[in-house]
């Protein structure tokens, strides 16, 4: 298990996002050989951080092509799109030569939308376009980066702190902690003392027993949950842009399909000693991959496919996305399919493992 932890821990701490999904639309009329856009956009498709997968140029970009890419980045399909408007590189080169003449003159606007959900990507992202547009002018002939104004435009989270992006996890993280803990613990206990070999004497069945604890471990979570908001409101006065209701259902799905879980992983440790060996098994992958802390993008290629077995990376993104993006049911329907699939697996699984043990 420490060979595990560290493992993990060292291939994801402090990792820099990768391949991130940008779109770019070109409106500059300036022909290729003379565009200052198409040496930024060379310099920024050799960068690991982002992933250009459309870019629209010329006589085929348009408006339109603006309006939709904006729309991809609402929706979540895309992390940002760049547009260069129309008279980029002649604004660019009259800024540069004003410059050089000691006068004024209008920059030219390298517009980025964004989704501001997460702060660490952002940061990449400006980041690397920042890189991208000082090597383009400062190492050519083009001029020097003061002739660039790069205007980013948050989809979400506008003027939204780290703790509001931040907030989400920890519910999460709460509610698992609370649920998967005290599940598998006290399972092992009853079964030592008998308590479960007395209550599956009774007329009550399998199934009504692990609903019953899934419904107390469950409200149990939500509780922490309703703690950890009302206390992110009133000290540090985080903002919800979207339903705490729903926010807290998720909890308590989440809370019970951990419940259950606990009760299977319970039904194969032999005693309390055994137990609590599974919970850093279970823990620590949860909290490195599951994008609480940093972004699942920043972890390593041969660790991201288990990120999306991991039921904590739902429960963060879909209370992320009702918190900062304000979205509902109709747009987080995924995630919460997934986790209520989680819940129903794990409780059958628990209802079974009970039925064999009477």
């Amino acid at each position: 298990m420490p060979l595990l932890m560290i493992t993990i821990f060292g291939y994801t701490f402090g990792g820099d996002p990768k391949h991130l999904a940008v779109e770019i639309v070109n409106l500059d009329q300036a022909p290729a050989n003379k565009s200052i856009v198409v040496s930024i956009i060379e310099d920024l498709s050799t960068r690991n951080t982002l992933k250009i997968v459309k870019t629209v140029s010329g006589p085929d970009a348009s408006a339109d092509d603006v309006a939709a890419g904006r729309e991809r980045v609402q929706d979540a399909n895309i992390k940002a799109t760049l547009v260069f408007p129309a008279n980029f590189t002649s604004n660019v080169l009259t800024a540069l030569d004003s410059i050089q003449n000691s006068t004024q003159a209008t920059p030219g606007s390298l517009i980025v939308y964004i989704d501001g959900t997460n702060p660490n990507i952002v940061q990449s992202i400006m980041n690397d376009i920042q890189k991208s547009v000082q090597k383009t002018t400062v190492s050519s002939s083009f001029g020097v980066a003061s002739s660039i104004i790069i205007a980013p435009q948050l989809a979400y989270g506008q003027n939204a702190r780290f703790i509001e992006f931040f907030a989400p996890g920890v519910m999460g993280l709460a509610a698992m902690m609370v649920t998967f803990m005290l599940s598998i613990i006290s399972f092992v206990h009853e079964r030592s003392t008998s308590t479960l070999d007395r209550l599956l004497s009774t007329p009550v069945t399998e199934g009504e027993i692990v609903a019953g604890y899934a419904l107390a471990f469950g409200i149990v979570g939500l509780i922490q949950s309703s703690v950890i908001i009302t206390t992110a409101i009133l000290l540090f006065q985080i903002s919800i842009q979207g339903s705490v209701l729903l926010v807290l259902f998720i909890v308590f799905v989440f809370g019970v399909g951990n419940q259950g879980l606990g009760f299977l992983l319970s039904s194969i440790a032999k005693n309390e000693f055994q137990a609590i060996q599974f919970m850093p098994l279970i823990l620590f992958p949860s909290i490195l991959l599951s994008g609480v802390f940093w972004p699942i993008e920043a972890v390593p290629d041969i660790l991201r496919p288990v990120s999306y077995f991991v039921p904590l990376t739902y429960a963060t993104d879909s209370m992320r996305s009702v918190m900062i993006r304000g979205w509902g049911l109709g747009s987080i329907w995924w995630d919460l399919l997934i986790l209520l699939v989680f819940a129903t697996v794990m409780l059958t699984l628990s209802t079974y493992g009970l039925r064999r043990r009477r």
